[in-house]
């Protein structure tokens, strides 16, 4: 008992532990709760923010910081990015973890020179994953081939361990069969409050002013970013997909899907009949509508589905999504996972979670 106690109080027996140094690019919704979250749950000794940027300046903290104010960066000098990476390549190897919370082709196009001189990556924007199957096989390969993480849980289901559980599988000699559900807060919040007698355009409206959707709805709408999750599921569950072999189903009218978006606003009224139509033929069998997405025997499919009210998807409210794997090892029940998937909160949440787990 006596060499226990000696061997606990032995500092030199203890472990240094590696601060994970952090650039956060995009300080919005999603990265200033970061912001807020890192400075309330994490030690120094564990975490420390090195610098931010926007998409017009980028300001760099001291080693003395243990608050991560903001209010400086407007007047910060303006963002360089081959400053940037300049700076970020002079630490060593495997101690830089830049996060990318802005949604920018600029930024993830630098993606690959990050990986490529040891930087780390942890991102919810789903914008690298979803170009072309080539690029997207290199850009992971660098990460492997650099042994740095590139870490993007929050690309599908906010918070929830969505990929982590897919990739889990795959990794252990699972096969992935069929992957359904619903993938899209915004649209399970369209749906729902349609189904409670709702406007399609309020609550279109409705949605945009709770951060919910996107400023111009139509990114939602269009569908474009549950296909985006689903084929990032496809393909860490080891399918070859592009984007011209999914079939998706877009939701913006026709007349209504190149006008400018203070005019597609004013007109969304004119849709309201037809929704309001759908939703009472479904009622009329018992059912309700949820925009689902489907992969199986390699084929994707997103679009609005009739439903069964008492079924699981047919009970999700607010922005919940749903979730289930079938595989070859879980067929006869398949795994289901269900939570929010939508929010500033638990989206930053997922995007720390990715950040500590990885080993510096």
């Amino acid at each position: 008992m006596a060499q226990l106690q000696a061997f606990k109080k032995n500092p030199e027996q203890k472990k240094i532990q590696k601060t994970r140094k952090l650039f956060i690019a995009g300080v919005g919704a999603v990265g200033n709760t970061l912001l807020k979250q890192i400075s309330r749950h994490c030690e120094d000794s564990v975490v420390r923010v090195i610098g931010v940027c926007n998409s017009r300046h980028a300001l760099w903290f001291d080693h003395s910081q243990k608050e991560y104010s903001l209010g400086d960066l407007q007047r910060a000098p303006e963002i360089d990015w081959d400053e940037v990476l300049s700076r970020l390549f002079t630490y060593d190897k495997g101690s830089v973890i830049f996060v990318d919370t802005t949604g920018s082709r600029e930024v993830a196009s630098l993606y690959p020179l990050l990986l490529g001189n040891g930087v780390h990556i942890v991102t919810p924007s789903k914008l690298a994953n979803t170009q072309l199957q080539e690029e997207f096989d290199t850009l992971h390969f660098a990460a492997r081939e650099n042994n740095v993480e590139f870490r993007y849980e929050t690309n599908v289901g906010a918070g929830l361990p969505v990929i982590h559980t897919v990739k889990s599988l795959v990794q252990t000699g699972d096969r992935i069969l069929e992957l359904n559900g619903v993938l899209s807060g915004t649209m399970t919040y369209l749906f729902s409050e349609l189904e409670n007698g709702g406007a399609f355009s309020e609550t279109v409206i409705r949605a945009r002013q709770l951060g919910y959707a996107e400023p111009d709805p139509r990114d939602d709408l269009s569908g474009e970013d549950v296909a985006r999750k689903f084929m990032i599921l496809a393909r860490i569950s080891g399918i070859a997909v592009e984007r011209d072999e999914l079939e998706v189903e877009s939701l913006i009218p026709c007349e209504l899907q190149n006008v400018e978006s203070a005019e597609f606003l004013n007109r969304l009224p004119e849709a309201d009949a037809r929704w309001n139509q759908k939703i009472r033929e479904a009622e009329s069998k018992g059912e309700t509508l949820r925009y689902t997405g489907r992969y199986c025997d390699g084929k994707i499919k997103i679009g609005v589905e009739s439903v069964p009210k008492n079924s699981a998807l047919g009970q999700l409210k607010g922005t919940n999504n749903i979730l289930t794997i079938r595989s070859a090892r879980y067929n006869a029940q398949p795994l289901t996972i269900q939570g929010p998937g939508a929010g500033k909160e638990v989206t930053a949440a997922g995007v720390l979670a990715d950040i500590l787990s990885i080993k510096i």
